[in-house]
């Protein structure tokens, strides 16, 4: 690939951006096989100078000032996508959200215009680097210092975006740009063309119903089309995106989007601590939080779920602070750090209210029963006259007194039926013994 001077046709390499006769910006070269007529051009305040990248939505174009020479990212939506009205007006949103946000973790937009062939672009800043998702798709190891850095990053960005009432709403490794710095990977969020307004304003982007953002990290309300769409569901998408970094593995991963979708509203996946042995046990309780199905019971904000991921590594400090260390300087404090210890099951729920201890009794002594001899006048005499008069009584009125008492007509009737029915179950049983037995022989003769 050569690059060629449009002032006095001088071809250089393709690392070369300038001319060295004159100055002039050099321009990419190319073929009539894959020929595009926006090279050399200029949009908007900018030259078009080379292709970076191609994408569903648009090409990527690498721009230049031509007075300033600064660089800058070009993207133009494809003709087919220029001409559906709500692919125009999200990515017109995509400018004109993070134009409103001035976040260094923020993508920077310049301007947004029209072509001449009636597609639309979109200027912003120039990123060297990569995308997280090559990082993953890679399955390199991810440090702990850069998982923190990046985390505490993008939730310091997405903090920024939702004081502003801005849902960014499909929030993924695709979306989380890594510029590499002498500090480490400097993050930036892109694409705030799904977002939505908690205030509402503006034009709707979906219709009821459907959802928006991609599977993989997509809040179990997303997935079910709700309305109330709030902060916490770029709490779930980070969350995912966390575990990932931590596993190397996709939080809900299945064969097809509805399979997908049906992980994240009913399955919870294994902890990050089984499948990486150096993540410590109490980062599995932050995860746990941040990817609840029910949007009540997760961390409110981004930066309170990073807050969380810190002192589960076992730092302490703010995640602003965190965020700007240099990966060197947080690797020492990681292994300095002592993180810590899990909490026990069932400890998270609120104790049992105190009961109030209660007054033991004081053993008391048996009354002793008084001798005869010992006890008052009064309590003896009714005692010596029911004496007396027992001892005056016949033999024959003592056996009456103390003689059963015959069961009268009507009681003696009352009685039949259980006698009968007792009768009835004895001769029950005793033809239920005798066939058990007859079979019994009958079985043995054969």
């Amino acid at each position: 690939m050569s690059r060629t001077c449009p002032t006095c046709a001088r071809t250089f390499p393709n690392e070369v951006f300038f001319c060295g006769e004159d100055g002039s910006i050099v321009v990419e070269d190319q073929t009539s096989d894959d020929f595009d007529a926006r090279l050399g051009k200029q949009l908007g305040g900018y030259i078009v100078v080379a292709r970076v990248a191609d994408g569903a939505m648009g090409r990527v174009f690498e721009g230049r000032h031509p007075e300033t020479k600064a660089r800058v990212a070009i993207k133009v939506l494809h003709d087919n996508v220029a001409r559906d009205n709500v692919s125009v007006e999200r990515f017109k949103r995509e400018y004109e959200t993070a134009r409103e946000m001035q976040h260094p973790h923020v993508v920077k937009v310049l301007e947004f215009g029209e072509t001449p062939d009636r597609s639309f672009f979109l200027t912003m800043e120039y990123l060297q680097g990569q995308e997280l998702r090559k990082s993953l798709a890679a399955k390199e190891h991810i440090a702990k210092e850069r998982i923190v850095r990046v985390v505490a990053q993008t939730a310091s960005a997405l903090d920024h975006a939702h004081s502003f009432g801005f849902i960014h709403r499909d929030l993924k490794p695709d979306n989380i740009f890594l510029c590499e710095t002498p500090d480490g990977a400097d993050v930036r969020v892109l694409d705030f063309g799904s977002v939505k307004l908690q205030m509402e304003t503006g034009a709707k982007l979906t219709a009821i119903g459907t959802t928006l953002g991609s599977p993989y990290y997509m809040s179990p309300e997303q997935a079910m089309g709700a309305a109330d769409v709030d902060q916490r569901s770029d709490v779930f998408a980070l969350g995912a995106i966390l575990y990932e970094l931590i596993t190397n593995k996709v939080a809900f991963d299945a064969p097809n989007v509805a399979m997908i979708l049906m992980k994240i509203m009913n399955e919870s996946p294994a902890a990050p601590s089984s499948i990486n042995r150096s993540s410590p046990p109490a980062l599995d309780d932050v995860v746990d939080k941040a990817i609840r199905k029910d949007k009540k019971l997760r961390y409110a904000g981004a930066t309170q779920f990073a807050e969380a991921m810190l002192t589960a590594y076992g730092l302490q400090g703010t995640v602003a602070e965190w965020a700007q260390k240099p990966e060197a300087e947080i690797a020492r404090a990681l292994a300095a750090a002592t993180p810590p210890a899990p909490k026990p099951f069932g400890q998270s729920l609120a104790p049992a209210p105190a009961l109030a201890p209660r007054a033991e009794k004081a053993p008391q002594a048996a009354k002793p029963v008084p001798h005869a001899a010992q006890q008052p006048a009064q309590q003896r005499a009714p005692r010596v006259a029911e004496s007396a008069a027992a001892a005056a009584k016949s033999p024959r009125q003592v056996a009456a007194e103390y003689s059963p008492a015959r069961p009268s007509v009507e009681s003696s009737t009352n009685l039949r039926p259980v006698v009968g029915h007792a009768g009835k179950g004895k001769v029950l049983v005793g033809v239920a013994i005798g066939i058990a037995v007859l079979g019994l022989l009958v079985f043995l003769m054969r």
